[in-house]
């Protein structure tokens, strides 16, 4: 855990004294603030009071799924998000939409920097490429696997959170004849065990054998809660989201470690978009951990609507998308091998990357950036920044906006129902109220 410096502190102390005072915080304050905080925001080093917004950090936070689900479709305003992300485009897309973010590998930040100690709660969405059908699914492969969950399994003894009850008096000192406090019979086994000693570099550093490194980036999940307990901040949750063919062993390891930390809850479940009205499939699973609330998750219990990809981008019934260009024809089935064409009459399939080179078979019609955010529920006017291979490969990485709203919205206990209809029936057939919105915005 990294300290400030007295000097630091001096600078901290003095910015508080404006705040006290009701003064603004002089420029030059502001900057040396930045500059101990970096590369989080300086306004974190300052205490957070009672009726400021709620921090939290959104780690490999793209283009801005999650933000948008708490802020266009619920219209969550209480929460102070910072996100984080290695891919510039998604970054400057994000930034021009209004959220916050820091393009860096989180791989290479600590968890335990004084500007996270207010932090309450942690959002995170580790690339699934190496899950997912649509990668080459090395995460998979029963020695990734084992590598990443023992990785996961270490995470809470190098936060200090594996509880005392759960230890032998071998595994906490060593074989010596001495009295243990586990075994005086005075209740010394409540609590916590001392921390490893593992810095999380060197807990990053059990990765290293893994195929594809991104797989490594589950580990994360444990690491920043975790890390965040053990440097003494108020977290109080945690929400996820993976491929749905995330395995369950990991999904158990995670919810191992949380509970062994005393986390209240951990569960886990495969949402579809579709289910929810979003004009796209895409199915995925989502966990959601607190240490103080029941929050739990589920898939919804019965479709909320459904949104025809023609629907939502205003084409007529009857048409039709081509995906792979002309392919051989199967004489068996009469249709192109590979499963090329879909209807626009029911949602889309779901949108990746190469979405950019579908067309609408009438005509020959390819889709636009904005067309392929509104198809994963992003409003009309979602600034999409980069090339338009890097526009089309944030929209197939993004988490759905009306998704998130309805994770995070079972995970605080408020209603969403009416909002996401709300927001879909402005999204998909009153397209103009978007112009306002941005004007506003």
């Amino acid at each position: 855990m990294s300290e400030l410096t007295a000097a630091q502190q001096s600078v901290i102390t003095t910015a508080l004294s404006y705040k006290a005072s009701g003064a603004p915080i002089p420029a030059h304050l502001i900057t040396e603030l930045d500059e101990i905080a970096a590369p989080w925001p300086g306004r974190w080093l300052l205490p957070w009071e009672e009726g400021e917004p709620e921090r939290v950090v959104e780690l490999c936070a793209g283009p801005g799924g999650w933000g948008e689900g708490l802020k266009t479709v619920l219209g969550m305003t209480r929460f102070d998000v910072v996100g984080v992300d290695m891919d510039k485009d998604a970054c400057a897309t994000a930034r021009a939409a209004g959220h916050v973010r820091i393009c860096a590998d989180i791989t290479r930040l600590d968890p335990e920097h004084p500007a996270l100690r207010c932090t309450r709660g942690v959002i995170i969405s580790p690339p699934c490429p190496s899950f997912s059908t649509a990668g080459k699914r090395a995460g998979l492969l029963k020695a990734n696997l084992d590598i990443l969950c023992e990785t996961i399994a270490f995470v809470g003894q190098a936060a200090g959170l594996i509880s005392l009850s759960e230890l032998s008096c071998d595994e906490l000192h060593g074989d010596f004849d001495d009295e243990c406090p586990l075994c005086d019979g005075n209740g010394n086994d409540v609590g916590f065990a001392p921390r490893s000693g593992h810095t999380w570099n060197e807990v990053r550093a059990m990765l290293d054998g893994l195929t594809d490194a991104r797989i490594g980036l589950m580990a994360e999940v444990a690491i920043w809660p975790l890390g965040l307990q053990a440097a003494g901040a108020p977290i109080q949750w945690m929400a996820m989201e993976q491929s749905s063919n995330l395995p369950e062993r990991v999904l158990d390891e995670l919810s191992t470690e949380f509970l062994g930390a005393e986390w209240f809850r951990t569960s886990w479940a495969v949402v579809e978009s579709a289910d929810l009205g979003v004009a796209s499939r895409r199915k995925r699973v989502f966990m959601i951990a607190a240490r103080h609330m029941a929050a739990g998750i589920a898939a919804p219990s019965r479709p909320l609507t459904v949104t025809t990809m023609a629907e939502a981008l205003g084409w007529a019934e009857g048409e039709r998308v081509n995906t792979r260009g002309n392919r051989p024809v199967d004489p068996a089935t009469g249709r192109a091998k590979g499963g090329n064409c879909f209807s626009a009459d029911k949602p889309s399939w779901c949108l990746t990357g190469k979405s950019r080179t579908w067309v609408r078979e009438r005509d020959g019609l390819r889709l636009t950036p904005a067309e392929a955010g509104k198809l994963v529920s992003f409003r009309a006017t979602y600034p999409w920044q980069g090339s338009r291979s890097s526009q089309f490969q944030q929209a197939g990485d993004v988490v759905c906006p009306v998704v998130a709203a309805y994770v995070l919205a079972l995970l605080h206990g408020v209603a969403w129902e009416s909002q996401v209809l709300d927001y879909l029936t402005g999204l998909y057939h009153y397209e103009d109220l978007w112009d306002e919105y941005d004007l506003v915005a």
